[in-house]
């Protein structure tokens, strides 16, 4: 097969909120949130969010493509430029276009745009809109997008679930008369990137690999082989640019770091000189989130990154299996315990109509009996909760 200069995720790109595949929701919410702004209804701009692959950038494309709007879109490397950015702010405050057409602004990967410093400019933007604006972004939850947050309406994109995934990739295989015995492989291997997977049946229809599935992806580095270079290389700079294509966020990275220097660093003073680094670079990412000022983002990255790699005496060439930090396994818990006690309450709250605080304070330390559990249908795992907690606070 002649391989194709245009990208079939481009090529075949929907032309329709409908054709975009998976999170029919999602779809649903954001058409709404267009047509009521098309007849006066204006509302916050929306942040979809989500892993890279799902649909997001696309579905702002065939949002504007099915209502005939204009779409001017951006991304978190324009905005560096200050000419790109007052442009912007112009556009931005203006209801429609010179000829009075709808404009859609899409401003894609907006999480960049927060690493690199544009922020004061980019809410100015978000909060003076006098038209619709969609934003994406790959981590909604990322500390320094707070401020962003409480000026749109957060919607999340999930990744496309493999069915979906296999039918799009046949439609497009159809579309170029081509036949590939390995679309199921393909959408199962594709985690819920669907860019990914239209791209490796493009690979696999050139025959690129051998016929074999294109194992070469536009996914962001792995994060345990940025860990892995953090700890390994003995280069200032590369380890410093080992935080530039994550798929998570810096802070989440650092968190990273901090979980597995014990187990890569053998020598008690290299431990030592790593979290010292570590705890420099804590410093000034409180001072970030304190003062708004991201310009302090590369004293972040140089003290983090780059003084860990530089603490050691020596290259480790030995294995080390990467553990997933257990502050963020904590929180799940712990999050997940919260849960349940606020439906304990509320199951307490709804028989003796109080409030689920006065039931949490006043009723729950005198109900821990195996009769109070039945009449208030508590789960085992709530029972078991509302048992540890209380006993631990010496209620009964």
């Amino acid at each position: 097969m002649k391989k194709d200069s245009l990208l079939w995720c481009q090529k075949h790109a929907p032309s329709s909120v409908d054709e975009v595949a998976g999170n029919d929701a999602v779809k649903e919410t954001v058409k709404k949130w267009a047509l009521d702004f098309q007849r006066g209804k204006h509302s916050k701009p929306i942040l979809l969010h989500g892993p890279p692959g799902v649909g997001k950038t696309a579905l702002a494309h065939a949002l504007a493509k099915e209502l005939g709007w204009d779409i001017i879109e951006t991304n978190a490397s324009d905005l560096r430029n200050q000419e790109n950015m007052q442009k912007l702010i112009g556009i931005g405050s203006c209801s429609r276009g010179l000829f009075g057409e709808q404009r859609l602004l899409l401003i894609d990967e907006v999480d960049g745009a927060f690493d690199r410093g544009q922020v004061p400019e980019l809410l100015r933007i978000v909060k003076d809109a006098q038209q619709p604006i969609l934003l994406t972004a790959n981590n909604y939850w990322n500390q320094k997008l707070a401020p962003l947050r409480a000026l749109c309406i957060g919607i999340e994109m999930r990744g496309v679930n493999a069915s979906s995934v296999r039918v799009a990739l046949e439609k497009i295989a159809s579309k170029e008369g081509v036949e590939c015995a390995v679309t199921q492989e393909i959408a199962k291997n594709a985690g819920g990137d669907l860019r990914s997977a239209i791209n490796d049946l493009q690979a696999n229809c050139a025959g690129d690999g051998g016929g074999a599935i294109a194992s070469a992806r536009d996914r962001e580095e792995s994060v345990f082989n940025a860990v892995k270079t953090v700890f390994k290389t003995t280069s200032y700079s590369e380890a410093v640019r080992a935080g530039d294509n994550l798929e998570v966020d810096l802070d989440l990275f650092i968190k990273w770091l901090s979980e597995n220097v014990p187990a890569e660093y053998e020598a008690h003073q290299e431990v030592a000189d790593a979290f010292d680094w570590l705890s420099r670079g804590s410093v000034f990412n409180g001072r970030i989130f304190k003062k708004q000022d991201y310009s302090l983002l590369k004293y972040v990255r140089a003290l983090s990154l780059g003084g860990v790699a530089m603490s050691k005496a020596q290259q480790y060439h030995k294995f080390v299996k990467y553990a997933f930090p257990s502050s963020i396994k904590s929180l799940s818990a712990s999050r997940a315990s919260r849960g349940l006690l606020q439906s304990a309450c509320k199951k307490v709250g709804s028989k003796l109509h109080v409030s689920k605080r006065e039931a949490r304070e006043d009723c729950l330390p005198f109900l821990i009996s195996d009769a109070a559990f039945a009449y208030f249908e508590f789960t085992p795992e709530e029972t078991e909760l509302v048992k540890a907690v209380y006993a631990k606070k010496g209620s009964f």
